[in-house]
């Protein structure tokens, strides 16, 4: 995998140019991959979502699991962050029995 490219702080105060929305629904205990960055842009550098049904482990550049390393959104709830980078997957996975659904964007470049 090649290095990340070094983004100097004019870079990162420009307006991101590449945006996509998504929405997703669990059908099963498993991960579900909500969005593949690396097929849409370079980079995600924004992501806010809100999580509409069901609470979610919520995992950026790879698999939701519950082991611990994955975000817990309640139902109900969003979240919001800036200047971070995302590569790869973006992926959820339902908490109990109730199957979640997120809806969100990612801006990046």
């Amino acid at each position: 995998m090649p290095a990340p490219t070094l983004r100097t702080n004019i870079e990162l105060m420009q307006p991101l140019p590449n945006y996509r929305g998504f929405t997703t629904t669990t059908s099963s205990a498993s991960a579900t991959t909500v969005i593949d960055v690396s097929s849409v842009m370079e980079e995600a550098n924004r992501i806010t979502f809100v999580v509409e049904l069901g609470d979610l482990y919520i995992n950026f550049n790879g698999a939701a699991t519950s082991d611990g390393t994955s975000m817990i959104v309640p139902a109900g709830t969003g979240y919001t962050e800036e200047m971070m980078r995302i590569t790869g997957l973006i992926s959820i996975m339902r908490v109990g029995t109730t199957n979640g659904r997120i809806r969100g964007c990612v801006w990046g470049r």
